[in-house]
């Protein structure tokens, strides 16, 4: 056993890592860079584009989570908030990945763009946005199953 593992197990208690935990964390880290990296990507894209096509990348970006995220299966010929609400509850460690590096990216941005910290409103705003986008889009995904 390195010592790195040997270090985090004892952890184990305060933070809650197991082997199994350590994995599933493992996991939303590799989401959350490659989101970060995509999504830098993207918005780069969404910039060279020009306000013309601006609803593509916004309509696309939308129909790529609900194809990703709706689990398809037997069309419902009734209304079940069972299925609903086990929709949400499916992904939403995922949805919370995506939120914190929508985040990021948006703050990343920013530097970038200003080369300085973005201020107080601005951290609202991309608050607002990383948190409204992926949230909306999944409460009403959820709808489709």
């Amino acid at each position: 056993m390195s010592a790195a593992v040997a270090w985090a197990q004892s952890l184990g208690p305060l933070l809650r890592l197991s082997p199994s935990h350590m994995g599933e964390s493992m996991i939303n880290v590799i989401r959350l860079v490659i989101t970060v990296v995509f999504g830098f990507l993207w918005w780069w894209i969404y910039n060279r584009i020009g306000t013309g096509l601006e609803y593509l990348m916004i309509l696309g970006s939308v129909l790529a989570v609900c194809a990703c995220c709706c689990r398809g299966g037997e069309p419902q010929r009734e209304w079940s908030w069972d299925v609903y609400f086990a929709c949400i509850r499916r992904c939403w460690i995922a949805t919370l990945v995506l939120m914190v590096s929508l985040f990021i990216i948006g703050v990343l941005v920013v530097i970038f763009t200003t080369g300085a910290p973005p201020s107080g409103v601005v951290l609202t705003d991309i608050l607002l946005a990383a948190i409204g986008a992926p949230l909306f889009v999944r409460l009403i995904c959820c709808a489709y199953e």
